[in-house]
């Protein structure tokens, strides 16, 4: 079976500046992941992204939408295997650090570069919050 990231996009971005009076001390950053599998096409599924990025003088959340193609049509054991949760997320994630990296360099702040991510233990979790 082949898979192939076909296309991403930004869903949803806010990036506000934080006030002079209300710059923080520290920086934070939150993420969440999901699936989805598209019933009109049984050869492609997404993968969605949240990031909610506090850092000391801005604040920066947005969604993004990472479109997977496979040659086959997929399966109900395909959709509960590791590579929709943990392979296809580990290949998304760095199109993302970039992004952030180069969107606030050139909104005229160091660039903030996220940390890495072990998407085998972050799928661990989500399986313990189900639970």
């Amino acid at each position: 079976m082949k898979i192939q990231l076909q296309n991403w996009k930004v869903q949803r971005l806010n990036f506000e500046l934080l006030r002079d009076n209300q710059n923080r001390e520290e920086s934070s950053f939150g993420i969440k992941k999901g699936q989805v599998f598209p019933e009109e096409d049984k050869k492609s599924f997404v993968v969605i992204f949240e990031i909610d990025l506090k850092d000391k003088d801005f604040d920066l959340n947005f969604e993004s939408a990472f479109v997977f193609s496979l040659d086959d049509e997929i399966t109900e054991e395909f959709k509960f295997s590791d590579f929709p949760k943990i392979n296809a997320p580990a290949i998304a994630f760095p199109y993302l650090r970039a992004y952030i990296s180069n969107l606030t360099l050139q909104s005229g702040f160091e660039p903030r570069i996220l940390p890495s991510i072990n998407f085998v233990a972050l799928s661990k979790e989500d399986l313990h919050s189900m639970l």
